[in-house]
């Protein structure tokens, strides 16, 4: 077996894994979701958008995400309210969350990572390799892929 199709063979597992994975983007600038969308689509991952914390809340109870992007600033219900139901709530609790917001001072990173229990934050401006890299780590992508590797291995095809 040549090495190109290992690595071939790594990143089908990896697609895979990742096409398994939900993820809600939450965020009332419209050129943001789209933005974060493509490149997660890209990835090979399963996306859904709410534009408000209230339409967020009701996308959680539908489509149980693996991971939340939450922006803070919102209309209706904010990134806050959110994240705290998301955390609070037993179904919904390990759902993973990453707060995405322009507020960049160091107590609203206080509340959303130790108060609200969210799994990271990150501020806007933001880098997409960045994002798209923590939500990679936070899903254990690889640890699954590496996981499945001694099955195939042991079940050739």
């Amino acid at each position: 077996m040549d090495v190109s199709d290992n690595r071939s063979s790594d990143q089908d597992l990896i697609r895979h894994a990742k096409s398994l994975k939900r993820i809600l983007i939450v965020d009332d600038e419209e050129d943001i979701v789209r933005m974060i969308q493509y490149q997660l689509q890209a990835e090979g991952y399963q996306t859904i958008s709410a534009q408000d914390g209230l339409n967020a809340l009701e996308k959680v109870a539908e489509t149980k995400p693996h991971l939340t992007i939450l922006d803070i600033m919102m209309p209706k219900v904010d990134g806050w309210v959110v994240c705290h139901s998301i955390k609070g709530n037993i179904t919904t609790k390990n759902t993973r969350v990453i707060i995405l917001s322009a507020l960049n001072n160091f107590m609203a990173k206080v509340k959303g990572m130790y108060v609200l229990q969210a799994d990271l934050y990150m501020t806007k401006p933001f880098e997409l390799e960045d994002l798209s890299l923590n939500i990679q780590k936070m899903l254990n992508i690889e640890e699954e892929v590496r996981a499945k590797i001694p099955t195939l291995l042991d079940n050739p095809l």
